[in-house]
Formats: structure tokens, sequence, C-alpha cells
């Protein structure tokens, strides 16, 4: 062998240099909470059922996070079946990955009731020609990783279906997209915000129910009472904080809680700087209005920042304030590493058995969409991502195996209890 091919070689190992830019490109987009099963699918270098690129060449870029399965950038590269091929990967929402995949830009209402498309619909993209560099990064991709104009994703996560979508199967139409069909079910949980001292009225938040998430959802804030029941709690408020538009986890929120559809406002809080900006720990607290944070990460570190029962609520003349959120569980997980901080749905416990025998119903079926009429390498590919997920899923992590646990996904080989619709509570199979 050549010097040059061994350098090349070495380069390739270390994540220095890519392959050339006449390699297949598959843009993926979607669910944020169901980001890190997608990882594991991706990185997966041992070419067994889980994996999607062929046995020893996968090499990667993350990009925007610490943790690379969270990061909102991700570019792969390996073989597929012997050709070289690049997965890039913009984490941007299921609602936005639906609407990249169709073409199609969604408008959210900012605070002030400007209407502004949202990031991500559609998205703009690492760059696929080897000029980026195959490292992970806790920062956002530099300008000049990235491409210098937004496009329409081949394939796309969705925590629910297109019919409760804010872009609508249309036939023959860009939004007629192709259902690969649903990998596993995706699982959300009710949060109360980090204290670390706590007053007691924030203590005594322990459980929500229906009524209570549909009214905090149409006004955004409620007293503490209306969450207790205790009459002497009624001086102090909680605030809902959440996702925008484009979030599947916001449209799970919805169907799954009855407040309507999925075009329906809901009223929300930022924590720490508000939404435009990373949340930083100075625990503030900002009006949103129908806007929300672009991923469940960004609410979890605004849910994480401490100290709302030492600070003064901005919107009245009490001494504190409390907030509740709704994340995907390995977020949910991040505010303090344990479920301290869960609450219980009607009285119900987010758990993986809770969710297989039909107990807790904040849960959804995720899918794998491909853009209208794909074809070639990137169906294939496409059809290669489900069925890699799908077995990360059942066979080599097992999510779901420990009912105890709090997986962020749950194969179905486990569940006894199956939605039949997006807006349809569970039944038990058998």
């Amino acid at each position: 062998m050549k010097l040059s091919s061994k350098i090349s070689i070495a380069l390739l190992a270390l994540g220095i240099v890519t392959s050339a830019s006449a390699d297949n490109v598959v843009y993926l987009t979607g669910s944020t909470a169901f980001r890190s099963i997608v990882f594991n699918a991706l990185n997966d270098n041992l070419g067994d059922t889980g994996a999607v690129f062929d046995v020893g060449t996968v090499t990667r870029a993350t990009r925007g996070n610490a943790t690379p399965s969270k990061c909102g950038y991700m570019l792969f590269h390996g073989n597929i079946n012997s050709t070289p091929t690049y997965i890039d990967c913009a984490w941007s929402g299921s609602e936005a990955g639906i609407a990249s995949a169709s073409g199609i830009s969604i408008q959210n209402v900012n605070n002030q009731g400007v209407s502004v498309p949202l990031a991500g619909s559609p998205e703009t993209w690492m760059k696929a020609d080897g000029t980026v560099s195959m490292v992970d990064g806790s920062t956002n991709p530099a300008p000049a990783e990235l491409e210098s104009s937004s496009h329409i994703a081949d394939l796309a996560q969705a925590d629910t279906s297109q019919g409760v979508s804010l872009t609508p199967f249309v036939a023959s139409t860009s939004t007629a997209l192709t259902d690969f069909g649903t990998e596993g079910v995706v699982t959300f949980v009710w949060s109360k915000n980090y204290n670390s001292h706590p007053v007691q009225e924030w203590s005594d938040i322990t459980n929500v129910t229906l009524p209570q998430i549909d009214g905090i959802l149409s006004a955004g804030y409620e007293t503490t009472a209306f969450f207790t029941g205790k009459a002497s709690e009624s001086n102090n408020y909680v605030y809902l904080v959440g996702r925008n538009k484009g979030s599947g986890t916001r449209a799970n929120v919805i169907a799954d809680h009855s407040y309507g559809p999925t075009t329906k406002a809901v009223q929300q809080y930022s924590i720490g700087e508000g939404i435009e900006q990373m949340a930083v720990s100075t625990c503030t607290l900002d009006y949103e209005g129908d806007n929300g944070y672009e991923s469940g990460g960004n609410v979890a570190t605004a849910m994480s920042i401490d100290g709302s029962c030492q600070t003064q609520d901005p919107f009245s003349s009490h001494t504190n304030w409390m907030a509740i959120g709704y994340l995907g569980c390995s977020d949910a997980l991040s505010i303090t590493g344990s479920t301290n901080n869960f609450l219980t749905l009607d009285g119900v416990p987010e758990n993986d058995g809770t969710i297989e025998e039909g107990q807790y119903y904040f849960w959804g079926h995720e899918h794998l969409y491909g853009r209208y009429q794909i074809s070639g390498f990137q169906q294939t590919d496409g059809q290669k991502l489900f069925t890699a997920v799908t077995a990360q899923i059942n066979n080599i992590s097992q999510y779901g195996s420990v009912p105890s646990a709090n997986d962020p996904a749950i194969g179905y080989k486990y569940m006894h209890a199956a939605k039949t619709s997006d807006v349809a509570y569970p039944s038990r199979l058998y």
C-alpha cells in the first residue's frame, strides 16, 4: 500500500478528513425527543441488525451539545451496502420535520403577536462535502460548516402522524409523504422546575390532572392551589414552559390531553433570558405567548435553572414562583439526573410498565416519513434506517424490558396496550 493511502486511512479514522463530495447524501430531520434512539442506529459500527452503516465504516460530526446524542446537528459518514454515504441530521422537532420534508414553512406567533417562520422548515444543513471536521463539538456549527441555503429533507422522524399534523397529507402534492411505518413508542412526562431550596408550595406539586393541564395550556399559568387543592397556597403561581409549533412533544400534549386540534394556541413562558438565547443561570421568567423552545433539550436546560422559589414573581407582587413543563423522558431526566421532579399524571407515575399496561397515556407512536415521491438510494436508506431503529428499540437496547425504567422509547413487543389514533386513549391488547 502506498504511503499516501495509509495516511489517508489514518486521518479518516481520526475524523480529520472525510470522503469525496460525490458520495450519496440523505437529509434527515424531525423529532428531538427521539434523536438519541436514531443516534444509536446511525452510530452503530458493528454492522448488526441495529446498524444503518456497514461494519467498521462509521465516522461522525456532532454540534450543539456536550452529549453527542443530544446535539441539534449530526453528520454521519460510512458505507451503506458498500456505497459511501452521508446521513445529514438537523433536529428541529417533529412538526418542523414534517414541514421540512414537505417544503412547507410553518408560521409561529411570537410574544409580540408577530408571525415568524420557525427554524427548520425547511432546514439548513451541515455541509456533506468533506469540508466539515468529523469530530464532536458542544457549540452550534460555525457558519462555514453550514450549507449556504435551506432545502427540504429526505426523511423526517415524527412523534405523531400527519393525521394531526400542522402539515396534513394532501394527495398528489408535496405534503403526500411516504410513511415507512411506526418504529415504537416515544415517551413523555410532566416535570416541575429544579429548586435546591424549595418552598412548601413547590414540594406540594406532585401530580397534574387532565383538567389542570387543559387549564394551564390555555392560560399559561395557574395558582399553586389549582394543583395542590390547598386554599392556603393561592398566593403563588405556576407557569408553563414548553415548545414551539415545530414540536411533536407539543403536538402530543395537545392530542393526548384532549385540548383540541394541534393548531390551538398554547400560552407559555421561558426561564433564563428568553427562548431566543441559550438559557443562562439567571432565574428570570419571560412571557412567550404561543411560542416556545425549539428542542426538548432547551426546555430541560431552562427547567434546570435553580432558584425560582427565592426569586420574586415578575408578573405579580409575590415572593416566588414555580414552573412545570412537558418533555421527552430522556430530556426530563437530565434536569436532576433522576425522576425526583417528575409529576404523576392523574395519579399515575411515568414508567415503562404503566405505559405498557395502558395506565399512563402521555406517549406517541414514532413515525418515519419520506418526502413526496422518494425513490432511489434515499428510499433504500430510509428503509434501512427504519429497520435499524426498530431493532435498536426491540433487540439492541430492549427499551421497555424493565417496567420500572423511564426509557425514551418502548418496543412494541413489550406493549400490552395500544392507541388506535393520535387522539385516542390506550386500550388493552389482551
